[in-house]
């Protein structure tokens, strides 16, 4: 040319004018780059260029078509048309990549862009983490098909969805893109690990089978371990301390307060009011003597009292109507608290116990169970918890099975809780509540047969005991004379130190027998059992004692050498053995039943070795063995090991044989066989059967899921089945909550990570710590099921304890509604230490307004 100038070669000038458009200028390149998207469907709305003024900037391979990927950039430059070979075409992009990682963000929605990726790069799209697009007309196939946004969430078997955060789309592409597969390169050629997908028609069922592959979850967990590092490293110094200081006005100041101590005088199980409702006057109740003491410590509530006292104020907010609208505020907060939770976890079971309240009118005690799994986020760790909550007091004017599952119902709906969500009922074992015909677990299984019927563990060794102890007069009169014990040491103080005196330095004392605490039979057996010479010798001791004057010692004469008269009987010692080596099997399944961490399947072997050691024991063998033991005692207190003989008994007017038959009964060794070791055994064994036949069934259905690291063991058509049990239990007309084959195929998968000896609750924080319920979504639910089941104990406490602090409610004079809302924040003391004081001012404020400035 005549100015001189040299012309620029043709890749030289598109090299120019590709590095113009991609400007290194930080602002620039951000404006350059904002509406990266498909030509002719960028819009305003996805942040993209429309109308005058956007030109295109387009690649091709040698000025044609090509199925290698294609970038178009919106600018505000000339119309520029850039033909490349293909061996540049790698080599410019490599470039773009660079300056767009630099310099723009925007990189981090088209995974199309990631030509290279390199441990810098991945680091900044791990730190930023994915964006999908959702907001965008995605273009369509030859055939009329294109991605959609629906393939962001996989459909679960409950019906429930479940986002893929992996999963990404392309604008400049036109793919679907695998995020951790993209960056993490597995060594596979499928599509969406490297070039992408185009293949719509079949995308879902792709994305099924990728989603399930080893490489894709090794991919996974690879992302999530580098964006916890990553993030930890960036956040760890960002932390600081939030400062609060506010002034409120003086009646929330007041209320503040009052509302504290009724929170604190509730959640002790403390009553509120007294005899009397004034100020300064004795026996006016601990609500106001808190108030009162307070008042001189605190210049607050000291200028209330001011004011209240100069009767300078009317509406003072101390009086027992305003407690009681105190309560109903909290036990209002808790309960509320309490069905968040439980709608949020999805799955849960009802507690039901039957007891008589303070107006004599039956009522049922509602509790639910339910699990709260968080996954892990940043800085915010993992939670699992297996939650037992108290929800209210169900009064029952009928208390057929209908009519209680019928009030039970209209509670449910009334509270918002959906009974298709009920997985797990347990109950007393009261005929109206467990019946098979028309009891609550049959009439709700009806409405939805997946809700598991699962007898109270308590309730049920109690009735091994107490259905041994007094179905029979033999059994009976045994516990008679162990209580006689107790009671006469405890008659008096002096009785009490002769008895520790020969006792020495042994830990155990006679214990009281009670109906309601089977644990204090085997308690009381215990004691005896192990001391029976030195508590023998106390009671002729104390018979014998001089220090008595005549009228007592004659009392006590008559007492004593009737205890020792009893308790020196041959009968009445092999009575003892027999019953120390039931209780003493019976509570090694009670101990294992109170572990927090119960293993089903290890009670169920336990529950089989007691009924086989009963079975043994029902012999020629076991009866001999126990004679054996007697006389050993006998021979401690010096009498005969002989039975008493058979008291003659009235001859009955009655022709049945079998009554004739047992009254010729007349050896007195064949008697005690029959009427007592006989009988207490085989109840014993039948009790033992039918109260925990349904525990059996829960450990068939549910065993694999408590052993899971060790799944490899087992054959794979084994586990299938068991799947596939576990799923047809779980799935009720159309409506399913896990699909077997998926759970197969995940639990082989998660057997590899798992930690040895991983129990359900163990294994289900493993998966939330991991952040790994997006490729374990049926074994999260199976889990979640399982330990909603009330098959263990809550928090590591037993949720009778919880009924246990109802009924010490129920007892009290106060009205019904009272007893309700301080019995629920006296049980759920956590939740109530958890309500915002400042906000409960406000909701009571806003009712009571009118009374007073409160706001």
């Amino acid at each position: 040319m005549s100015d001189g100038r040299k012309r620029l070669s043709g890749a030289a000038k598109r090299k120019r004018e590709l590095r113009a458009a991609y400007s290194p200028n930080p602002k620039q390149a951000l404006l350059n780059f904002e509406a990266v998207d498909t030509p002719g469907e960028s819009s305003a709305e996805d942040g993209g260029c429309a109308g005058a003024g956007c030109e295109e900037v387009t690649f091709l391979l040698d000025g044609q078509a090509t199925n290698e990927p294609i970038t178009t950039v919106s600018t505000s430059q000339t119309d520029v048309k850039v033909h490349i070979s293909e061996e540049d075409y790698k080599t410019d992009l490599t470039v773009v990549n660079q300056l767009v990682a630099e310099f723009n963000p925007s990189i981090l929605d088209d995974p199309g862009l990631w030509m290279d990726v390199n441990s810098d790069m991945r680091d900044f799209l791990v730190l930023n983490g994915p964006r999908q697009v959702k907001v965008f007309s995605f273009p369509k196939d030859s055939v009329k098909r294109s991605f959609h946004r629906m393939y962001y969430w996989r459909d679960l078997p409950n019906g429930d969805k479940l986002e893929r955060p992996w999963l990404m789309y392309s604008k400049t592409q036109n793919a679907a893109y695998c995020f951790c597969c993209k960056l993490f390169q597995p060594n596979t050629l499928f599509a969406l690990c490297s070039n992408g997908t185009k293949d719509w028609r079949n995308l879902a069922r792709n994305l099924a089978s990728h989603e399930k592959t080893p490489y894709h979850q090794r991919a996974f967990c690879s992302w999530k371990e580098l964006e916890v590092r990553l993030k930890l490293k960036v956040n760890i110094d960002d932390k600081d301390q939030e400062k609060i200081a506010s002034e409120t006005h003086h009646w929330q100041n007041v209320m503040k307060r009052l509302v504290g101590i009724v929170q604190v005088l509730a959640s002790q199980n403390l009553s509120l009011y007294g005899t009397s409702d004034q100020l300064f006057v004795p026996d006016n109740g601990n609500f106001l003597k808190i108030v009162e003491l307070m008042g001189e410590f605190d210049s607050v509530l000291k200028e209330h009292l001011r004011r209240v006292t100069t009767k300078e104020i009317h509406s003072h907010y101390l009086g027992k109507t305003t407690q009681d609208e105190i309560i109903q505020l909290l036990a209002t907060e808790v309960k509320q608290k309490i069905l968040s939770l439980l709608r949020s976890a999805k799955y849960y079971s009802i507690i039901l116990d039957c007891t008589v309240g303070n107006n004599h009118i039956e009522q049922v005690v509602l509790m639910v169970r339910f699990v709260t799994a968080i996954e892990a986020s940043a800085n915010v760790p993992a939670v699992v918890n297996v939650r037992e909550h108290f929800l209210e007091f169900i009064d029952v004017d009928d208390t057929k099975g209908s009519s209680m599952a019928k009030v039970l119902l209209k509670r449910l709906e009334e509270m918002g809780i959906a009974i298709v969500d009920m997985r797990g009922q347990s109950y007393d074992n009261e005929a109206n509540m467990k019946g098979k015909n028309s009891g609550v677990q049959t009439l709700l299984q009806e409405l939805n047969p997946r809700v598991f019927f699962v007898p109270c563990s308590s309730h049920s060794l109690k009735l091994i005991v107490s259905d041994a102890a007094s179905n029979f007069s033999e059994a009976v009169e045994f516990f008679n004379i162990v209580q006689s014990i107790y009671v006469f040491f405890s008659a008096s103080a002096h009785r009490w130190e002769v008895l520790k005196q020969y006792l020495g330095t042994f830990t155990l004392t006679p214990k009281s027998v009670s109906a309601s605490r089977w644990e204090s039979c085997v308690e009381a057996v215990e004691v005896i059992r192990q001391q029976s010479g030195e508590i023998c010798d106390a009671i002729n001791a104390v018979i014998e004692d001089s220090a008595l004057t005549r009228a007592a010692h004659s009392k006590t004469q008559i007492e004593g050498e009737r205890v020792a008269r009893n308790i020196c009987n041959f009968k009445f010692l092999c009575g003892l053995v027999l019953w120390h080596d039931i209780l003493l099997e019976i509570n090694i399944v009670s101990e294992k039943l109170q572990e927090a961490d119960l293993d089903i399947t290890g009670v169920v072997k336990q529950l089989d070795k007691t009924k086989s050691y009963l079975q043994c024991y029902w012999s020629d063998e076991g009866f001999e063995n126990v004679l054996k033991s007697a006389q050993k005692l006998a021979e401690e207190f010096d009498i005969d090991a002989d039975f008493p003989p058979v008291q003659e008994v009235r001859s009955r007017h009655i022709t049945n044989f079998h009554y004739e038959a047992r009254d010729l009964i007349t050896d007195p060794k064949q008697h005690f066989r029959v009427k007592f070791f006989n009988q207490v055994l085989a109840c014993a064994i039948q009790s033992v059967e039918e109260c925990f036949l349904q525990l059996r069934e829960h450990s068939i259905i549910f065993g694999m899921l408590y052993d899971i690291k060790n799944l490899n063991e087992i054959a794979a058509e084994d586990i299938r089945r068991q799947c596939g049990a576990l799923e047809k239990v779980l799935t009720h007309g159309k409506l399913r909550d896990i699909d077997g084959n998926d759970l197969h195929d995940e639990l082989k998968a998660l057997s590899k990570y798992v930690p040895v000896g991983s129990t359900p609750k163990g294994v289900l924080e493993y998966i939330c710590a991991k952040k790994m319920i997006t490729l374990f979504p049926n074994t999260f639910i199976a889990l979640r099921i399982l330990l909603t089941l009330p098959l263990t104990i809550a928090n590591a406490g037993p949720g009778s304890s919880k009924l246990k602090l109802i009924k010490t409610h129920l007892h009290s004079t106060m009205v019904q509604d009272r007893i309700e809302g301080l019995a629920t924040v006296a049980i759920e003391q956590e939740l109530a230490q958890t309500i915002d004081l400042k906000e409960a001012v406000h909701v009571f404020a806003s009712k009571k307004a009118q009374r007073s400035p409160l706001c």
